[in-house]
């Protein structure tokens, strides 16, 4: 029973967790920036790429607020109790993986596929050059030049946006398929924020002790472990690329496997349950407050009143970019051949599908349109 508890509030906490973040993303696509902060202000990642400009400038990169910063800092702080718990419980990614994974298995596809060890072991250092990459080409950058590349970013544009993310939609659909036939390939090998959660992972106080005595060597924990690890021929598994899901302890037939925090057992369901707690409790008080900051009052208009224009997206409205400005429907109308009847509160980017308006190329009109009839007006 204790164990069908376990599994069932790890998948229960994975289940909200992708619920959420698609309500946010539902959110921004239906009602533009001007409502809703983008989905990069939810990602702790933004924290690491943005954390240089910050320090040496004071400012957050274009789409980073204090929202990714509070995220990293409350999931740093549970990876160096309890693990990297962020990849078994919380991250949209590892879930998708896992349950593709689950998928495979029920059409048929029971023996994963694997590297060869050597192979293996050097791939699980590439996550790390990965990170490093992100972290300078950020800051030299000053934006999230890995946006166009992430796979959780092009997840949750939901097919929106695909000319700007061809490589994100590409490594998407790759990590996809991949998933159906081995376990958590992206998480072992090329992800930047799991390489972040294995540093501190590594002076953790959890890790997983195995008892020689009562162990019959079955294989099963390093079947079921996600990160590949064997855990049959450690007696202690401290690894970084432990994810502390707990599997292998769920389905060792002998009991042979109990988790451990500074030196003490916790039970199954007692480490899901904090672990869950240690999240949301700290999230749900930090959004209570001042310091809870997913976007700027407008991303049009910086904090000195003046407006920059090169920060106009294609989810602002027509009418806000009016207002604004001041300038004139009418100046657009006939700039950009709108019709009369146009519906100024529809997002920039949805104008000229809506319309269909196109430019002389023969594509539909793009925030950047709207942005040179308006600095033209200025």
């Amino acid at each position: 029973m204790k164990m069908k508890n376990k599994i069932k509030l790890r998948t229960l906490a994975q289940v909200a967790v992708v619920g959420i973040v698609l309500f946010l993303t539902l959110s921004h696509l239906r009602y533009g920036i001007e409502q809703a902060a983008p989905i990069d202000a939810y990602c702790p990642l933004g924290a690491i790429e943005g954390f240089l400009t910050y320090v040496f400038t004071g400012e957050y990169l274009k789409r980073i607020y204090a929202s990714s910063f509070i995220l990293m800092g409350i999931l740093v702080v549970s990876t160096l109790l309890f693990g990297r718990v962020f990849c078994s419980y919380f991250c949209p990614l590892g879930a998708i993986q896992e349950w593709m994974r689950a998928l495979g298995r029920k059409l048929g596809i029971e023996k994963d596929v694997e590297l060869p060890n050597g192979l293996d072991a050097v791939l699980r250092y590439s996550k790390y050059l990965v990170l490093a990459a992100i972290i300078y080409f950020s800051y030299q950058a000053g934006d999230l030049v890995f946006r166009a590349y992430d796979p959780f970013n092009a997840l949750m544009h939901l097919g929106e946006e695909f000319d700007e993310k061809v490589a994100g939609y590409s490594i998407l659909g790759i990590l996809v398929l991949v998933s159906i036939f081995s376990k958590n390939w992206w998480c072992r090998y090329f992800c930047p924020l799991g390489a972040v959660f294995a540093v501190f992972k590594k002076i953790s106080p959890f890790k997983i002790s195995r008892n020689a005595s009562t162990c019959v060597g079955c294989g099963t924990c390093s079947r079921t472990c996600p990160a590949g690890l064997p855990v049959e021929n450690q007696m202690k598994t401290k690894s970084a690329d432990c994810i502390s899901c707990l599997d292998c302890v769920s389905d060792c037939p002998e009991g042979s496997l109990k988790a451990e925090v500074f030196g003490r057992e916790i039970s199954k369901s007692k480490f899901s349950l904090v672990v869950i707690g240690a999240f949301f409790l700290p999230l749900l008080i930090f959004m209570a407050t001042p310091l809870w900051q997913t976007k700027a009052p407008s991303n049009i208009v910086n904090t000195d009143g003046e407006i920059d224009l090169a920060n106009l997206r294609g989810s602002n409205t027509l009418q806000y970019l009016i207002d604004i400005t001041g300038i004139p429907l009418a100046v657009f109308q006939e700039k950009l051949r709108l019709p009369a009847e146009v519906d100024t509160h529809l997002k920039l980017k949805d104008i000229g599908p809506e319309y269909g308006v196109k430019k002389e190329d023969g594509s539909y009109l793009e925030a950047e349109d709207f942005r040179e009839v308006a600095e033209q007006g200025k």
